[in-house]
């Protein structure tokens, strides 16, 4: 097998490991996260692809792949990282706000590791509402399985249907939610057939509106749509708050002071706390 192995010149301080290490998205398959290398299938064209990335110097990034097209791996690759996001106005905020998550950002840190489109961020997102996750882990993994390696493309998860979804993948009440979610999306032309948003059209209002999705599912995927305005509250963020003394009914007006940016302010002090505490 060819492997291409290329370069990819970072504009804006970037840490890999920061970013992939945001949350839990590197552990759902196809990840494969081993601390240096991140490593996943990737979809190029109708064919089923594999790329690596990982950081050598703090300017650029080694990309070794066994697709031909280079262009449409680091596009993927792009859009995985967030290479292409600017938080020089977040920045200023930090700068008044908070000057550890300003260094964090300064250092590279501060994105969060995505799918290959928007779908696969909804649906891994509904896969981790009412359950643990061990059990998030292995829905997603029998996802996987059934796209023959790669993340299911909406067309597949039609052909799949909520029966197999239910019992192949063990979705129970989700498969209902995924099917119907897929049908609708499709519908209304939000997403186009690969699964990535179409246009303007995806907002909180909209995913709210959809069957199944509520305010927390909408919320983490508007996240990974760079969508920060709204904090999403699940029983970890309500065990957070409530330690630092907050009722989690008013996780919103907690971070008002971060006005759009509310889910970073939040997240990021999260991890710049951790990191201190651990004398990272």
């Amino acid at each position: 097998m060819t492997t291409n192995t290329f370069a990819l010149d970072l504009q804006r301080p970037f840490n890999l490991r920061m970013t992939v290490e945001s949350h839990g998205w590197c552990q759902l398959a196809p990840w494969h996260w081993d601390g240096e290398s991140l490593e996943r299938t990737v979809r190029v064209g109708t064919n089923a692809e594999w790329a690596r990335v990982h950081q050598p110097s703090e300017d650029q990034l080694l990309i070794e792949t066994s697709s031909s097209s280079t262009a449409a791996v680091s596009e993927s690759v792009a859009r995985w990282l967030q290479l292409d996001w600017d938080p020089s106005e977040f920045l200023a905020l930090c700068d008044r706000n908070d000057p550890d998550i300003a260094h964090f950002i300064r250092s590279g840190g501060g994105r969060f590791l995505r799918g290959d489109t928007f779908f696969e961020d909804l649906i891994k997102t509904v896969c981790t509402i009412n359950t643990t996750w061990k059990q998030t882990k292995s829905m997603v993994a029998s996802l996987v399985d059934l796209g023959d390696g790669l993340f299911p493309e909406p067309g597949e998860i039609q052909r799949i249907g909520p029966d197999r979804l239910a019992e192949e993948c063990k979705l129970g009440f989700r498969a209902r939610t995924v099917d119907t979610v897929t049908d609708q999306l499709l519908q209304d032309q939000a997403i186009q057939t690969d699964g990535s948003a179409h246009g303007d059209m995806v907002d909180y209002d909209y995913l709210i509106s959809l069957k199944g999705i509520g305010p927390y599912a909408a919320a983490h995927t508007m996240m990974l749509m760079r969508n920060f305005e709204t904090l999403p509250v699940d029983s970890e963020v309500s065990a957070y708050l409530r330690q630092k003394g907050f009722d989690p009914k008013h996780a919103q007006s907690a971070f008002q002071h971060w006005g759009k940016y509310r889910f970073l302010g939040y997240k990021l002090k999260r991890i710049v706390d951790k990191a201190n505490w651990i004398g990272d």
